[in-house]
């Protein structure tokens, strides 16, 4: 199973050995890991490589620890809202890109979030994907709970892929119409319509010309 990792550059030790430890239960567990960065480097922007390596990965997994520490600013200042943001932790925004990605593309998310890290939009615990709390404790990946969760989620990552790979020749036109959402649908219908038009356009050109 290949694994989008979403993960910042790390700065310090602790890190670096949480991170590696998770690349490491991934092997251990019959996964492929997808990363930009981390001795993967490609020709194209950053987030061009990203889009292209979702685009193959068959699930995605954000670890999101502490990129900036904000000690004192505010929140809608000069505002009647004003609010003043005191010690508070945040990730590289490249884990909120790259988690909207997955989300977007309907591919199986899995947060991985530092504790007394900021959480807010794509990275929080939601009704769409779990989101796990640790302190950056490499053992936290030996924990039953953890094993269980994972595993449990890797399955159902499976057995979407297996229900996605779907023999194309045993479906009528019908059920192939049935499982467009609506915007491949009219991009269907559009793409059609331009091939009719054109070949519309060559029979009259051809009779015309032939005097068919």
């Amino acid at each position: 199973m290949k694994i989008f990792l979403s993960v910042g550059s790390t700065y310090n030790e602790q890190q670096e050995i949480f991170v590696r430890s998770f690349e490491s239960f991934l092997s251990q567990n019959g996964c492929e890991r997808l990363t930009v960065g981390r001795g993967s480097y490609y020709s194209s922007q950053p987030i061009n490589s990203a889009k292209e390596l979702m685009q193959e990965a068959d699930a995605v997994v954000v670890i999101a620890f502490t990129r900036q520490l904000i000690k004192s600013a505010l929140d809608k200042p000069n505002s009647e809202n004003q609010k003043e943001i005191t010690d508070k932790k945040y990730p590289t925004i490249w884990n909120q890109m790259e988690a909207a990605m997955a989300f977007g593309l309907d591919l199986p998310l899995l947060m991985i979030i530092e504790s007394g890290l900021n959480q807010e939009a794509m990275l929080k615990d939601r009704l769409e994907y779990r989101a796990l709390v640790t302190d950056l404790n490499p053992e936290f990946f030996s924990t039953d709970e953890f094993k269980g969760i994972f595993l449990d989620w890797k399955s159902k990552c499976e057995n979407a892929q297996k229900n996605n790979n779907i023999d194309v020749t045993s479906l009528t036109v019908g059920m192939l119409l049935k499982s467009l959402t609506p915007a491949q649908l009219w991009k269907v219908s559009a793409s059609i319509t331009g091939v009719l038009i054109a070949v519309g356009g060559a029979a009259y050109w051809v009779g015309k010309t032939l005097g068919i």
